[in-house]
């Protein structure tokens, strides 16, 4: 299947990414489900590495930011870096703050004040305890390394800026990166190798949930829209080139990340909580933007398919609540049949949730914030009454 690139624009919306967000969002459930001992090793295997489902939104996050907002934030303006800011938080803490306050209410019966203030300023991540970070709902600690990152990003956007259009220094800087995070992953395997993920020394809190090592997941995103743009306003039409690269950046990213999940090596090597998933992961978003009409963006974009990926976010909230709710650990000790029956109606009752949750509170809060907190544009002088000629 062959495809050609999508024409140039300065902002860029591929609804093939925003599809893609459900499955990795589907991944982290995955990840927190319990296999039965029918399933096949390579599926046990593959749930068992869902985590990287957070690598792919951190990524993706930078990906996405820079493709909309790199311009405005490499030259900032008070009002443009106001409006970024608003935007940001209305995309995030309404929807976060709702599922953060019923859990600590429903499940933790308001206890614990203290915890709920690390939560509440979504700093629970920074924090050495596994039991602050991942307390009240585990999964909100991403939330506290994604405002770590918006924040950031003006900051890297400035640092960018002087090699935006320079492709080679971009592709020096993505290579850097990559490098970096495979050789933190091998400091720790070296030297650090055994410790669980509770000891605030081990792998699992500098390399996995530390806001400031995410930072290289966050920039190599940024870096790789950079290189999505200088592509699609330098290359001129080749279909034999687009016969090579349209697979080459689809369908194989996907297969080296699936055969990663299910490597059964895999989780002895600490590149499995972040260095592992990144390269695969940027030439997918590369392959989706650069060519919607391919078989997998088309996939992946289709209508049913971006109201999951729109859903995602509340899915990602909701779904660890509701899965310790339901006791859904407990399942694999039964027999297989019922087992994956309660996993299909579990998915469906989370997405039912989180369907809920996106239409009656999340989109409402984010037009509620961003009408009542972003700075309008000056409106424009009346032009000048022309003075009668005697």
């Amino acid at each position: 299947m062959t495809s050609t690139p999508a024409p140039t624009s300065d902002r860029l919306h591929v609804p093939a990414l925003t599809g893609l967000r459900w499955f990795a969002a589907l991944a982290v459930f995955l990840h927190h489900s319990a296999p039965h001992e029918a399933l096949p090793g390579p599926i046990a295997r593959i749930m068992g590495a869902g985590s990287n489902g957070v690598t792919f939104f951190f990524l993706l996050s930078g990906f996405v930011i820079a493709l909309n907002y790199f311009d405005g934030a490499a030259r900032p303006t008070l009002r443009g870096t106001w409006n970024y800011a608003v935007g940001r938080l209305a995309r995030v803490y309404p929807l976060y703050l709702l599922v953060l306050v019923v859990v600590w209410v429903a499940v933790d019966h308001g206890s614990r004040p203290l915890r709920l203030v690390h939560h509440l300023f979504a700093v629970q991540a920074w924090h050495p305890s596994l039991v602050i970070a991942y307390g009240i709902n585990p999964p909100g600690w991403s939330i506290g390394v994604e405002f770590f990152l918006y924040a950031c990003f003006p900051l890297l956007a400035l640092a960018l800026r002087p090699i935006a259009e320079n492709t080679r220094a971009l592709v020096a800087v993505a290579v850097a990166l990559v490098v970096a995070v495979f050789a933190a992953a091998a400091v720790f395997h070296l030297f650090r190798y055994g410790l669980p993920a509770t000891d605030p020394s081990g792998a699992h809190r500098w390399l996995y949930r530390m806001p400031a090592t995410r930072l290289g997941d966050f920039a190599l995103g940024m870096v790789a829209a950079l290189l999505l743009r200088r592509a699609r306003r330098s290359w001129s039409p080749s279909a034999a080139r687009d016969r090579m690269l349209s697979p080459l950046l689809t369908w194989l990213p996907l297969a080296a990340t699936l055969l990663l999940m299910a490597w059964p090596a895999r989780s002895r090597y600490y590149a499995s909580y972040d260095a592992m998933w990144v390269l695969p992961a940027v030439l997918l978003f590369l392959g989706l933007s650069l060519y919607p009409r391919s078989a997998l963006s088309r996939f992946l974009g289709a209508r049913v398919t971006v109201f999951l990926g729109e859903v995602s976010f509340a899915f990602y909230l909701v779904h660890r609540p509701l899965m310790q709710a339901l006791d859904a650990e407990s399942w694999a000790n039964g027999g297989f049949l019922a087992y994956a029956g309660r996993m299909v109606l579990l998915v469906a009752l989370i997405t039912a949730v989180a369907t809920a949750c996106h239409v009656l509170w999340e989109r409402p809060a984010q037009r509620f914030v961003n009408r009542r907190l972003r700075m309008r544009a000056p409106a424009p002088a009346p032009a000048p009454v022309p003075t009668p000629t005697p």
